[in-house]
This record gives structure tokens, C-alpha cells and sequence, in this order.
């Protein structure tokens, strides 16, 4: 997972990207990223079905916060939701994590249903019911696979 910077030429007319810093080396295909709405966490998903995870301190430093380890194959999508995670994998799950305030992540669930490799996945803000007093958010997730269905 390589990290770029975008400058522009003084004159905003050219741009170009220069690498910042590398966050993973490894072996294994990086398969998916993504990174959550307030842009603090960063998680990566790969071939070896695991998902890496930076998060932002002050200053913009990234420090890597852990591994989440939930599949048996490849993680081939990833989204985020509020506090949580979802990672589709080719395993025909999906694995939805909680991050709590101290960085920890818990799988709260696994969905299952698709007979294929789980390859995107969409979240959408459930609007009615919200109870914005208890901080209960409600997702829709969507999600799409190689077995031709969309869930």
C-alpha cells in the first residue's frame, strides 16, 4: 500500500503525484481498500483474506492498528459505515466489524446467502426509525457477487 501526494506546478494547471510513504510491504495482492468518512481510518483488504488497518494521529501520521482476521480467502471489496466495517470476500461472506472508541474491532456478524465470490458492496443511510437519542445509525448494505445476485 504506497501512499501519494498530488502537487501542482504553482500554476494549478499541471499536477502530478510524488510518493509520500509506503505503508505495507508484503507478498500478498492488496484487493481492496477503503477509508471511513472522517478520513482518520484507512483498511486494506488482501489476498490472504486478511484486512490491515492505519489509523490517522495528529500531524497526519499513520500508525498501523492491527489485522483483522475473518476470512478464509481473498477480501475482493470493502466499505464503510459509521463505526463499522464490511469486507466481501471471495469466501462468499461478508464480515461486519465494529470499531470502538479505543481502536478495537469486534465482528459483529457474518452474512452469508451468496453461493459466489462477494465482489462489491454499497451502504446506504437508513433514514426511517433512526432513534438519533440512543445513536442507534440502521444501514442498508447491498451487496454483489459472482453468482450473479445482488443481496
Amino acid at each position: 500500500v504506497k501512499m501519494w501526494k498530488r502537487e501542482t506546478d504553482g500554476k494549478g494547471k499541471k499536477t502530478k503525484h510524488v510518493l509520500d510513504r509506503i505503508l505495507l510491504k508484503q507478498e500478498n495482492a492488496v484487493t481492496a481498500l477503503t477509508v471511513n468518512r472522517s478520513s482518520t481510518v484507512i483498511y486494506c483488504g488482501s489476498s490472504d483474506g486478511l484486512v490491515n488497518f492505519w489509523e490517522r494521529q495528529q500531524k497526519n501520521n499513520l500508525t498501523h492498528g492491527g489485522v483483522l482476521k475473518g476470512h478464509k480467502l481473498a477480501v475482493l471489496c470493502m466499505a464503510t459505515a459509521g463505526n463499522l466495517v464490511f469486507s466481501g470476500s471471495a469466501d462468499k461472506n461478508v464480515c461486519v466489524w465494529k470499531r470502538d472508541e479505543s481502536g478495537t474491532h469486534l465482528c459483529l456478524s457474518v452474512l452469508t446467502g451468496h453461493t459466489g465470490p462477494v465482489k462489491c458492496i454499497a451502504i446506504e443511510e437508513h433514514e426511517e426509525e433512526v432513534d438519533r437519542e440512543e445513536n442507534n445509525q440502521r444501514w442498508i448494505v447491498y451487496t454483489g457477487s459472482l453468482d450473479k445476485s445482488v443481496k
